[in-house]
Formats: structure tokens, C-alpha cells, sequence
């Protein structure tokens, strides 16, 4: 009786929000009796921008604020930072059909930097046959789930919104939902990885650093995860955001799960990188999955019906950019660049009224928690809302609540309350971004007595 009353209470709520009718539409197992037909599914930073269309951003995207993609400034006025190509030199090869696993140049340069990176001193080391090349992440991710076998996989929530498309569209593994505490920061604990094991979960995908909450699996706990999981499971590890770590003082290291393996093409781990965050090129649709030989020889070929593989002139391009100290000093002057921006957007924020409750260590998100303001913008729907009618986007957290079999209630989301922001696009528009922030917590009235003690002492 209780919980009916509480969902007819938040379905009266929602009745007056454009927002949630809007996402109730377009995503069938958040309709009140949960569809058969995921079909019209999109990633969160898709339907947001769409929405965001409605409001003019496509005809005038220069006057907004977009603080929901998921994407680095990509100038190069980053002090420290290498100078982007601004030409692509294309030769005859590039204008044939390249390998669907990627040229041999390349793959032997990712190869070299994981080598001199993540595996001195080792006795097993990565040779070219352990690179794949793809045409960006999700092409990435989509390849690793053709080729996996029947299995329970495990994912954590929350995490990264491709994810839960990549577990709708293949019925060769079970998805199997692994919920993170706020109260643990988020953490994924190894032996929450060894029960999920005991109950046989055989496959793990997660990102790390982790995407929307900004937190880092540091490299003990990761080696303790990767010790459970030899010979046990296979873990797919999402590194995108690996060059954007401030745990080590910004010095340009990046923390990844290749320090750990001891035999590269023994250990069943897949990791996932590219040139699309930590060299800031999203357009380039350049990346890499690196792992044991069998495992990418099979990743390499099924390319050649899923996505036919990645530009060969850019492929080309990006083999200069992979030498390790070039690549050292772009981490470092990364790092130092983001970091200064996390501390500006927290600390504007914790100005205005927000708590919270740890300062993330990596990526450039932060996982706002939206509970502390008014309830008609205290959920990330709505929030999302008011924000576009000052002219900047966020993404709610429900997509990142990963829920490929449709089985979960808005409301019963524990993403339910948050949005992601993200600090990657220039100071400028964070700083545009975080005054409508401002007036939207003006126009709610929220925190009143901190904006009135803010008054004061001006």
C-alpha cells in the first residue's frame, strides 16, 4: 500500500514535466508497464541534444553552454600539449580499402606504447598481433560482443550509457546488473568482482577510470580484481579516460589494467583505448583493443561485417602521435589543465550550495546529486529542463542506470536524482555553463539561506 501510494504520488508529480513524458515515449521499459521493444533506444548524449534541438541549439549552438558531451576541448591553446595536425597527407594506400583489424604500422606503435608504458622489465610483451584497430569505441565495444561465447556478464551501475545498447542488441550473453554504493563512492570492491564470479558471472565490462561518477579503480585494487579474475573470467576494460588521472600528483601516468597482466596472451582482458579523449580528437574515430592474439584475431575479422574497419589516412596520421615520451608529456600537461578545471567547476558549484560527497579523482565528469534542491528540479529529468531553458544541457543520470532488459522503474532508478557534467569543453563555456546553473537555482529558490549569506557578504 505504501509503495502505491509513492508511485502514484511520483506519477502525479511527473505529470506536468515535459522531460519525463518525453523520455517515457522514446524508451519503452520506463513506460508505467514495461514494453517488449527497445528499438527506439538512444544514448544519453544523443536524446539530450535532441531535446535541446527543440530549443534552438542546433541554429544557434554557439550561444549555449553544452556541458553534457562527453568530449575534451579540442584546440591547442592547452599549455604543454602537442599541436593537433590540421592536414591529412592521404597516399594511394589510403585510398584503399585498409585491414579490417587495423594497418600494421599502428598496431605495432599501440603495441610499443603499452610496452614502454605498462610493461618494462616484463617477460611478456605486446606485439602487433595483440592490437586491433577500430573505428571508435562503441565499434570497439560492438566488435568484443559478437565474438564473446554464452555467458553472464556482469556491468556495474552506473556507468557508461553505450553500454546498455551494446547489451540490448546481442543474445549471445545474459546481462547481469552489479549496483555501486554512493555511500562507498562508488567503488568497485574486489571481492564484490569474487562474488560476482561465485555466481557465475564469466564476462566484466566496467570503465576505469570510471564514467559518469569520476572515480579511478587504483592500481593495487585493479590488480587484486585482475588476480580474482585469471583464469576465471574475462574483463573488458574500458580505458578512454586513462590519460585524465590525478591520483599521481598529474605526472603523466596512466593507470591501466596491462601493468597487471603477466601474460599478455593468456590473461583473458580486453582493454579499449584511442585517440578519441586522451589525444582530444573525437572526430578521428581512431581507437584500439588491445588483448590476447586469438581474441583479436577474431575481433579484427568480424569487422569486416560490422563496420568495415577505420579510415586508413587518419590511421596513418596517428602513428607519430603513440611515441611514449610525446605521449608522457601530453599526459602531464592533460592532467595539470583538467585538474585546475575540476577544481573551478566543484568549487563553483560547492559556492552555490551543492554537496559532496568525495572530490572525483579522474575523467572530467562530475555525478551531480541533485536531491539537496526544490523537488520540482531535484531529479535529473527535470533539472535537465529547467537548464535548457537557460541554454544549457546536462545529461539526467537515468541513462547512465544501465537497464538493456527494461525490467526497472524511473523511480526506482537509484540515477534517478543526478546528472552528469561534464568539465571538458573550454573555460569559457564552463563558466556560462555554471551561470545557469546559478539561475536556475535562483528561479527555484533553491539554497535559499546560502544565497542569502552569499548576498550578505557582497
Amino acid at each position: 500500500m505504501i509503495a502505491r501510494k509513492r508511485h502514484a504520488n511520483n506519477y502525479s508529480l511527473e505529470a506536468g514535466s515535459k522531460a519525463h513524458t518525453h523520455f517515457r515515449q522514446a524508451h519503452e521499459g520506463h513506460k508505467p508497464h514495461a514494453g517488449l521493444d527497445p528499438s527506439r533506444a538512444s544514448t544519453g548524449v544523443v536524446w539530450t541534444t535532441e531535446r535541446a534541438y527543440e530549443h534552438g541549439f542546433l541554429e544557434h549552438p554557439e550561444e549555449w553552454a553544452n556541458l553534457g558531451q562527453g568530449a575534451p576541448e579540442v584546440e591547442d591553446d592547452i599549455e604543454g600539449c602537442f599541436p593537433r595536425p590540421t592536414t591529412i597527407e592521404v597516399s594511394n594506400t589510403g585510398r584503399e580499402y585498409g585491414p579490417t583489424a587495423g594497418i600494421k604500422p599502428l598496431r605495432e606503435a599501440v603495441a610499443n606504447l603499452y610496452n614502454t608504458h605498462h610493461r618494462q622489465n616484463k617477460p611478456s610483451q605486446y606485439t602487433w598481433e595483440n592490437v586491433c584497430i577500430v573505428p571508435g569505441g562503441r565499434a570497439g565495444l560492438i566488435r568484443i560482443a559478437a565474438v564473446l561465447g554464452n555467458a553472464y556478464l556482469g556491468f556495474f551501475i552506473p556507468d557508461y550509457t553505450a553500454y546498455n545498447e551494446m547489451l540490448s542488441l546481442f543474445r549471445n550473453f545474459a546481462a547481469i546488473p552489479i549496483p555501486l554504493a554512493r555511500e562507498d563512492k562508488y567503488h568497485i570492491h574486489a571481492d564484490k568482482i569474487k562474488d560476482e564470479i561465485s555466481r557465475g558471472t564469466s564476462v566484466i565490462l566496467t570503465s576505469n577510470p570510471r564514467n559518469p561518477t569520476g572515480m579511478m579503480v587504483g592500481t593495487d585494487e585493479l590488480a587484486r580484481i585482475q588476480d580474482i579474475c585469471r583464469d576465471r573470467a574475462t574483463l573488458i576494460m574500458d580505458e578512454f579516460y586513462g590519460g585524465y588521472n590525478y591520483t599521481t600528483d598529474c605526472d603523466g601516468a596512466v593507470i591501466s589494467a596491462a601493468d597487471n597482466i603477466v601474460d599478455v596472451n593468456d590473461d583473458d582482458v580486453l582493454i579499449i583505448d584511442g585517440l578519441t579523449k586522451r589525444f582530444r580528437l573525437p572526430g578521428w574515430r581512431v581507437a584500439w583493443i588491445v588483448g590476447p592474439k586469438d581474441f583479436i584475431k577474431a575481433i579484427g575479422s568480424c569487422g569486416s561485417y560490422l563496420d568495415g574497419g577505420t579510415n586508413v589516412p587518419f590511421q596513418q596520421a596517428a602513428i607519430p602521435m603513440l611515441e611514449p615520451t610525446k605521449v608522457r608529456n601530453e599526459m602531464q600537461a592533460l592532467q595539470r589543465h583538467f585538474r585546475d578545471k575540476r577544481d573551478y567547476v566543484v568549487g563553483r558549484l560547492e559556492k552555490m550550495g551543492f554537496e559532496f560527497a568525495y572530490k572525483p579523482d579522474s575523467t572530467f565528469y562530475l555525478w551531480l546529486d541533485l536531491e539537496q534542491l526544490p523537488e520540482e528540479i531535484n531529479d535529473g529529468l527535470n533539472f535537465f529542463q529547467a537548464c535548457l531553458e537557460e541554454k544549457c544541457i546536462v545529461v539526467p543520470g537515468i541513462f547512465f542506470d544501465l537497464n538493456p532488459s527494461r525490467r526497472r522503474d524511473l523511480f526506482d532508478s537509484p540515477c534517478h536524482h543526478f546528472v552528469r557534467v561534464s568539465y571538458g569543453p573550454r573555460m569559457d563555456h564552463l563558466k556560462a555553463g555554471l551561470d545557469s546553473f546559478e539561475r536556475v537555482l535562483e528561479k527555484y529558490n533553491a539554497f535559499p539561506e546560502r544565497r542569502k549569506k552569499v548576498a550578505a557578504e557582497q
